[in-house]
């Protein structure tokens, strides 16, 4: 990792230590799309793991951080950045996620820098500011014309509709909100939700890229909260909830949810787990406990209802949110307790 830029943080330069990157194998993702030069605008916590991400994707990338400062706290921020993202690589080394030749190939491939001109030659710019729209706005005002007219430029931004930051950007046809879920660097899925104006070119090329890192890139609509903010705000909301009821306390539920719904959700998906448990079992579990708490917020969806109505109850009736006809239910079945039983087996020999 070197660092560049007025503030010159005191470092490691290339990485102390740090093995060439000479005889190392290549990821197959550094000869696709991802061998796209990056710049991430932020050497915060969620931006240092978005570089790794990229880095150990094959991308070059430049850490940016365009906040003034007093030269001691650049140099300060910039060498907590080298840090975690050291450490990390060596946290993935050590769980053989990666090989050690790759963790130091990544490493060289990350440089940090406070000069804005980092972005001119960049194929993508991901924000990673904190969720200020007025900041994030200065921000793409100042940089979007700066850019290649051909570079994409995406914030991670959790719940910032990407309406409402699109019209700072020179080239709106370009824009679209990237987000990650943090550990960006571990997390598998990144959201990508484009805005009215994004072209579907640019779509794809972010879909492209994110696919090359290894990440699985889920398309959305402009929706406040996106997929995952806005199931896991309810989620979080109603954990606490069980705290303040003295229902249970925090580490029950935290072992209750890493034991139950964290083990089922990893191999099962959501919906899936709707049609298997039976829909109606949902209808009624609603109902009651809206009944019983008193609150309407745990009534049955509008969808769940209708699929009462046709009796679309998952695979015992041959259809629920997916269609089971024929051997569909065997095939499903099988391969979702193969899952399980799986996942079990890692955890047991964990």
């Amino acid at each position: 990792m070197t660092e560049q830029g007025e503030a010159q943080p005191a470092g490691r330069g290339a990485a102390e230590g740090a093995p060439s990157r000479a005889g190392t194998e290549i990821p197959r993702a550094e000869r696709g799309p991802a061998s796209t030069r990056v710049a991430v605008l932020g050497p915060g916590r969620i931006g240092r793991q978005i570089a790794l991400a990229f880095a150990l994707g094959g991308c070059p990338v430049v850490v940016l951080d365009l906040k003034p400062r007093p030269a001691g706290e650049a140099v300060a921020v910039f060498e907590d950045c080298c840090r975690e993202i050291e450490r990390d690589l060596r946290l993935m080394t050590e769980e053989e996620v990666v090989s050690a030749g790759d963790a130091a190939a990544a490493l060289d491939r990350i440089r940090t820098s406070i000069a804005v001109e980092e972005v001119a030659d960049c194929g993508f710019v991901q924000e990673a500011l904190p969720e200020v729209i007025e900041l994030k706005r200065e921000v793409f005002r100042s940089l979007s014309g700066r850019l290649a007219p051909e570079a994409v430029i995406a914030s991670t931004s959790s719940t910032i509709s990407p309406s409402h930051l699109v019209e700072a950007v020179t080239g709106a046809d370009r824009f679209l909100v990237v987000h990650w879920l943090n550990p960006a660097h571990i997390i598998p899925l990144v959201e990508v939700v484009p805005s009215p104006k994004t072209s579907e070119a640019a779509v794809a090329r972010t879909l492209a890229l994110l696919d090359g890192l290894g990440k699985v890139p889920v398309r959305c609509g402009d929706s406040p909260g996106f997929i995952g903010p806005r199931m896991q705000v309810l989620l979080m909301n109603e954990a606490a909830r069980l705290v303040e009821e003295g229902v249970a306390t925090a580490e029950d539920v935290d072992r209750a949810f890493k034991a139950g719904m964290g083990f089922r959700y990893a191999s099962v998906g959501i919906f899936e787990f709707i049609d298997w448990g039976g829909v109606d079992v949902l209808y009624r579990a609603s109902r009651y406990m809206a009944n019983a708490l008193g609150d309407p917020r745990f009534l049955p969806a509008r969808s769940v209802e209708e699929k009462m109505e046709r009796n679309e109850l998952g695979p015992k009736t041959g259809r629920g949110f997916f269609d089971y006809a024929g051997e569909g239910r065997e095939r499903f079945e099988t391969e979702k307790v193969r899952a399980l039983l799986r996942q079990l087996r890692r955890q047991r020999e964990a």
